[in-house]
Parts: C-alpha cells; structure tokens; sequence
C-alpha cells in the first residue's frame, strides 16, 4: 500500500487513443480523450501537470504505454501496473470506466507497481531479445533443411553431432551439388568421419531431386543471412556490456553458464540490490512454487510463470547443461536427487530456480562460485570490438588468417564455397 494522495490521474492507453481520468480527494473527477500523436500527447502532459497530479498511473499495455512514460517520467511519479491485478467487474467495462478505475486505485494508493527498467537497460534487454529471436528463426530454418532430407530418404543427420558442422557442411553441399557419397567423404579429412563412413553411405536411401535442392539452397541462404545478424548483433551486445565485465565473470564461475547466458541473464535482472533476498527475484522470475490455502490446508502449485519468461528461459538452458554434465558437482548432484523425486522436467525447473538464488548471492556479496573438490573455471570472455571499426582492410586480415589456418583440402572447399556465393 502507498499513501493516499491528494490528486491522481489513471490513464488508459490503446494503440490509437489515451483516456485520461484525473480525481481529487474531495471528490472531484475530470475524464480527456487524446489520441496518440504528438500534439495530444503534449496536450495529454500539459493536463497532468496542469492540475498538479501527484501520481499517475497506466496499465502495462504491451508496447503502447512505452513513449507515455518516457514523456512523463522527469516530471510526476509514475506507476506502470499489471493489468492482472487492476481488473474492474465484468460486464461494466468501457475505456471512461477503465480510466476512472485505475485513478481511483491510484489515489488511494492501492496500486503496486511493475518493475520499470532504465533506458541503458531497455536497451540492452532490446538488443538480448532481439538476438534470442534470430536464433530461434535460424534454428527453425535448420529444421526444415532436416525434414526437407528425411523426407528425401537422406539421413545423414543422425551420424553426425551436427549437420550444420564444418563436415555436416561439406556433406550437404556435395549432395547439392549432384556429387556420390563417396567422393564427398573422400574429400574430408576427418577421423571421427572416416570411422562413420559405413553408417553415413547406409543413410543416403534417396535423391534430392530439383525442388528439394531448391529448398534447402533457400534455407541455407536465410541461415547465412542470419548468422551475419547475429555475429553483428552479438558484437554490439559486447560492446555494452563492457562495463559489467565482474558481473559477468561472477557468473561465468558457475557451472553450465557461459558468456551468453551470462550476459542474457543480467541483462533480464538488471540492478540486482532491487531485490531484498533471493526469494524476492525467485518470484519476480515466476519461478516460484504457487501456493493455495483454504480451511487451513495448504496445497503447493506448480511455478507462478508471472514474471519474466525471458529470464526463465536463459536459466533453464544452462540448467540442461548442467544435468548432462560428466563431471560431478554439487548443482548436478541436486539435480539427480530431485530428479529421482518428481522427474526430469520438474528437477530442471528446480535446478532453474536453485540457479537464480545462488546468482543473487554471488552478485550481493561479489563472490567467485568455487567447490573445494572441483576446480575453478577458466573463464574467458570474448574480445569486444566496435563494429564500426572493422573497416574491409580488417575484414580481409581476419579472413586471410582464417583461411591460412587450413588444411589443403578444407581450404580449397572454402574457396569453392566462396566462389560460389560471391559469384
């Protein structure tokens, strides 16, 4: 609860139109439309300020409430609040009602508040977000090369740790290019390859005819496109998170988390004294154990899932790392005892949620992670450097180191490759 104020405004925010209510103690009450363009929107600020709102509150309508804060931000206290907990009566619900509602919540200070990121932060979430989606898009481009070859009696997938590998890669294009399995696994040079020939020539049971290879060219013209994205976009995350180069690091000193979920994971909790206790960001994460009450029997839930579903699923990828890890340690030792207990899905939701406590820990009081019989981490963070930097004199060194690094034959298919996306 939040002291009673004198005056307080609701707002209603819509894609195309803003519904303000502004109410005073005694009673008072005064209702504006204002559309969300950019006279209305100052209109809409010079109203609030103009009656001296001491606090105003919205609902967190997707995106659409964004530029309202940013506009009224410096200038009243703000209060962004999920909908869920503001709802009116069913059957009584206009956009006036919802407005009116949501102000007098608001002066009687009965409204909790969402977590607000600040804009460094937004930002950095932005970009994290936006790179979690390019790769879920490029891992659905890599299931279809998949179903587009099994469909074609081709299953070389299934011998191979990757089809998207520096083998896997010579092995497609061959195929696509109309050459036998034999001459393709004669051209690589690779142990593990040659011990999986037999098993690679039994899973070629088809031909890719014209549309097939049309299709896989297609998608693997989208996943080049992609990976550029990525490693673009995964350069200027770097690039900011420079300053939080401890934090990282702290984090990297656990088991199961590298860079990239390091980094997806601070970005998500932001400033970690937020919280009071770990318990707190457990919560807040929805990783908490839901609990129901009545004539004093207590039922436990399955997980709220009302906080950040982002944040959830950065923990629970390097909680999978963990449980397939072959070296012992304490994190997978707790994994394998709840997972004799209520099963693999709901152990990794544990593991998940075991995670995150001890990451507060180790932000609150700047620790490394270390186990007296398992040795530390070695981290290594990768080296940020400013994309604009990387003018084509340095693109060319870079290249030319790499391919020099090569041998013979696995140069020469790189230059083939090159040749043929350049020409």
């Amino acid at each position: 609860m939040n002291p009673r104020v004198e005056i307080a405004c609701g707002l209603d925010v819509h894609r195309s139109k803003i519904v303000g209510s502004i109410v005073h103690s005694d009673g008072g009450k005064e209702t504006r439309t204002f559309t969300t363009g950019i006279d209305d929107a100052i209109a809409l600020k010079n109203w609030i300020l103009g009656n001296r709102c001491e606090r105003v509150a919205m609902e967190a309508t997707g995106i659409y409430w964004y530029p309202i804060y940013d506009l009224l931000e410096d200038h009243v206290t703000l209060q962004v609040v999920n909908p869920y907990f503001i709802k009116v009566m069913p059957g009584r619900k206009t956009d006036q009602m919802d407005a009116e509602w949501i102000a007098e919540l608001c002066l009687n200070g009965m409204v909790k508040s969402s977590y607000v990121p600040s804009p460094q932060l937004r930002t950095r979430r932005d970009m994290i977000r936006t790179l979690d989606r390019l790769i879920r898009t490029r891992t659905r481009h890599k299931n279809r090369i998949h179903k587009i070859m099994i469909r074609s009696g081709i299953r070389i997938a299934s011998h191979l740790s990757s089809l998207f590998g520096p083998s896997g890669l010579r092995i497609l294009y061959g195929l696509l290019e109309g050459q036998s399995i034999d001459t393709i696994l004669d051209e690589i040079n690779n142990a593990k390859i040659s011990r999986k020939r037999d098993e690679l020539k039994g899973s070629i049971c088809g031909n890719l005819d014209g549309n097939a290879v049309y299709l896989i060219r297609l998608e693997l013209k989208a996943i080049r496109s992609l990976n550029n994205l990525i490693d673009d976009l995964k350069q200027r995350i770097s690039v900011l998170m420079e300053p939080y180069t401890d934090d990282i690091e702290i984090l990297m000193s656990i088991p199961g988390i590298g860079y990239d979920s390091a980094v997806n994971i601070l970005s998500e909790i932001g400033d970690i004294h937020q919280f009071p206790s770990g318990k707190h960001l457990v919560s807040w994460a929805g990783l908490a154990p839901g609990m129901n009450e009545s004539a004093g029997k207590r039922i436990p839930g399955h997980i709220t899932k009302k906080g950040s579903k982002f944040l959830r699923t950065f923990l629970i990828e390097p909680s999978h790392s963990i449980a397939g890890m072959k070296r012992d340690n304490q994190l997978k030792r707790f994994f394998q005892k709840m997972r004799s207990k209520i099963g693999y899905k709901p152990a990794i939701i544990a593991l998940a949620r075991k995670l995150l406590m001890l990451v507060h820990h180790l932000l609150i009081h700047r620790e490394m992670y270390h186990e007296e019989d398992f040795p530390m981490k070695k981290i290594r963070l990768p080296e940020a450097i400013a994309p604009e930097t990387l003018n084509p004199h340095d693109i060319l060194n870079l290249v030319s180191d790499a391919v020099s690094s090569l041998n013979e034959p696995d140069r020469d298919h790189f230059i083939r490759n090159l040749n043929r996306i350049t020409g």
